[in-house]
């Protein structure tokens, strides 16, 4: 009891002496103070003019004389207890105006009460009750009016005006990541940055301040306010907006010439408490920024992706190729024993081992890396053997439609043969979890490239349903500046200034940067259930139209400068991809980020009599009959209101023959 009586007393004494810290007199408050005093007799004096109509009667100015000394002093002493004399009149926020309200009404009361109590002494002289309502109402008008005005003339006569090579900024984010992004801008070394503003479009965040800046409105005011606050830049917090957004916003500061910049984390994985904990890195906008979607992240503590992966051995197929290499930089987050990287190019392998071996992520990981071609079964059964992995990502394929349209074989090899016979060694050394990537190319194919997918897909569903190893189709679309991808070509072609050669001018597709695909394929993987075929999010279908102008915008050139020409679809091409077939059930899974796609697998038997019929005309080198047998299984595989692709491989037959023999 005692005790608890101290412990109170002692939270009492520290209330008290924390209130007293915050209302003690400084000379700010002082002049503040001064300021009320002045403002509240002129509130009084004022009041009594307009009640009697600017014609001031002796009696009231002998009531005059006699209380206003005691008005402006319990008003002043209200005000100070309230901490109006504390808060800088240039940092007044709308919100202060409730305060404002709730003060001077209970000093108004005061008065009230006051003059009650007073009229019961014989010589007191009594203040009307219409003087003390319009002294209310003058007293917010006037106190309220000149805070407004004090903090207008701030802006204007002192933005932000800093020193030496320090940048003047406003910030597009007024949430907490953004305010945290603010402050630690501004507490970098060397001080590159003061944050003058910031701007949301969520009004619940206006007036909220940061140190000297505050949310000073929506997104739109960006130009107006780079003006007024002499802005050289504006700093976009990496994911408050994107795509159109952005790129609008782009355009009306680059009007002005006001750069705008992209922040993100020190580290991309350190997700919503980078900001709070991480350094800022302020970068230029890059294509990925212009996406209509933000991107996907995943932290080094993800709780689903973190216990599948860590002390465990998992092998890489395709470790050297964009999407491989990436996979590899991720899995090595998550602390794995032993990753096993597998390529057949001696180079790319060398390239990715040498960067990883000085990650700082790799302190606990045993790095293999292994050249091995898949076609070569004895190899890799000799790989998995002696390694023993408790997860492959098999990320290597051939992935390049026009080529693959002139070499039908060598698809099936690599694309359909390759991935059975590796899933069958999965299976038969015990292998935990196999995780394929997919296309949507192989949704309703009319490439060669997208039917070897197909039936590496097909089999690989068929196979889980008697296999220990659970195996997994992850499928998505076109990944940002990935090998072989149309950005590097276009990139090339505008930095020389050349045409820009697109197949359609209608041509459109589903777009994600090479990170966001690496750890999405492993938040799939450790996510899916047996035999699942997940489709991460990929956000609408972009028109290459579109995709181009925002390259060129990225690269600063001119529209005027940007030519198009229009080649014609390639053989294997449609205008538009597909993430999911007619038949396929979408459902959702545990994260947004990713969706299950369900259908009834096809009969194992089936799907290896294909593989049988494909591997009969691979090993015979029947170009001809290769693309046949493609779409004979393409055909099996359409239910009867999906025949257009196998006829779609039919068009092309003709086609490719011609080209292979030329």
């Amino acid at each position: 009891m005692n005790s608890a009586s101290a412990h109170g007393d002692r939270g009492l004494q520290a209330t008290s002496k924390c209130w007293w810290r915050d209302r003690q007199p400084t000379r700010e408050s002082i002049v503040v103070s001064a300021m009320l005093m002045l403002l509240f007799g002129c509130a009084y004096l004022g009041a009594f003019f307009v009640r009697s109509e600017l014609l001031l009667r002796a009696s009231d100015a002998n009531t005059i004389t006699a209380t206003i000394v005691g008005v402006v002093l319990v008003k002043v002493l209200l005000f100070y207890w309230f901490g109006h004399a504390h808060r800088p009149w240039r940092a007044a926020r709308f919100s202060d105006l409730s305060r404002l309200v709730r003060t001077s009404s209970l000093a108004t009361l005061v008065l009230v009460a006051g003059n009650q109590f007073g009229s019961l002494a014989s010589d007191w002289l009594a203040i009307p009750r219409s003087v003390l309502v319009l002294d209310w109402a003058f007293t917010i008008l006037l106190v309220g009016g000149l805070q407004a005005v004090v903090r207008s003339l701030y802006e204007e006569i002192v933005p932000v005006t800093p020193a030496g090579n320090v940048r003047s900024v406003l910030i597009i984010d007024g949430s907490e990541d953004g305010r945290a992004l603010a402050r630690a801008l501004e507490g970098m070394r060397h001080k590159r940055f003061f944050v003058a503003g910031l701007l949301d479009d969520d009004p619940q965040h206006y007036g909220l301040a940061v140190g000297r800046a505050r949310v000073l409105g929506p997104i739109g005011m960006a130009p107006a306010c780079a003006e007024r606050l002499r802005i050289r830049e504006v700093i976009v917090r990496q994911g408050s907006i994107f795509g159109s957004r952005l790129r609008a916003l782009c355009d009306a500061c680059a009007v002005i010439g006001v750069r705008v910049s992209i922040a993100e984390n020190s580290d991309p994985a350190a997700g919503v408490a980078g900001w709070k904990t991480a350094t800022p890195r302020v970068r230029d906008i890059e294509l990925r920024d212009l996406l209509s979607r933000p991107q996907a992240r995943l932290t080094d503590r993800d709780a689903d992706v973190l216990p599948f992966v860590r002390g465990r051995t998992v092998l890489v197929t395709g470790a050297g190729g964009s999407i491989g290499s990436e996979i590899c930089r991720q899995v090595i987050r998550f602390g794995p024993a032993k990753l096993v990287m597998v390529e057949r190019s001696e180079y790319s392998l060398f390239q990715i081992d040498r960067e990883l071996s000085v990650s700082p992520h790799v302190a606990s990981t045993r790095l293999v890396p292994v050249i091995c071609d898949l076609t070569n079964a004895d190899r890799i059964e000799q790989v998995l053997a002696d390694h023993r992995p408790d997860i492959i990502v098999h990320a290597a394929a051939y992935k390049h439609v026009p080529l693959m349209e002139l070499h039908p074989i060598e698809a099936i090899e690599n694309n359909s043969l390759a991935t059975a016979t590796l899933a069958e060694l999965a299976d038969a050394q015990g292998v935990g979890t196999f995780v394929a990537l997919s296309t949507d190319k192989a949704v309703n194919p009319s490439s060669v490239m997208g039917a070897s997918k197909l039936v590496a897909d097909r089999f690989l569903q068929a196979f889980d349903g008697g296999s220990r190893t659970r195996f997994v189709v992850v499928r998505f679309g076109n990944v940002l500046g990935s090998s072989g991808s149309a950005v590097p070509i276009f990139t090339d072609q505008l930095s020389r200034r050349s045409p820009i050669t697109i197949t359609h001018k209608e041509v459109r597709r589903y777009f994600m940067t090479i990170d966001e695909a690496a750890q999405l394929v492993l938040l799939a993987a450790a996510l899916a259930d047996r035999g699942g075929t997940f489709v991460l999010q990929m956000g609408e279908a972009i028109p290459i139209v579109d995709l181009v102008s925002s390259l060129a915008f990225v690269m600063d050139i001119p529209p005027g400068e940007v030519r198009i020409e229009y080649c014609g679809l390639r053989p294997g091409e449609k205008l538009d991809e597909e993430l999911f077939f007619a038949d396929e059930n979408r459902e959702p899974t545990a994260n947004d980020l990713v969706m299950r796609a369900t259908r009834p697998p096809r009969s194992l038997t089936d799907v290896r009599t294909w593989l049988a019929e494909l591997k009969s005309v691979a090993a015979a080198g029947d170009q001809a009959g290769a693309l046949e047998t493609l779409m004979e299984v393409v055909a099996a595989d359409c239910n009867a209101d999906e025949r257009q692709p196998a006829d779609t491989l039919a068009n092309h037959r003709s086609t490719t023959s011609v080209e292979r023999s030329a």
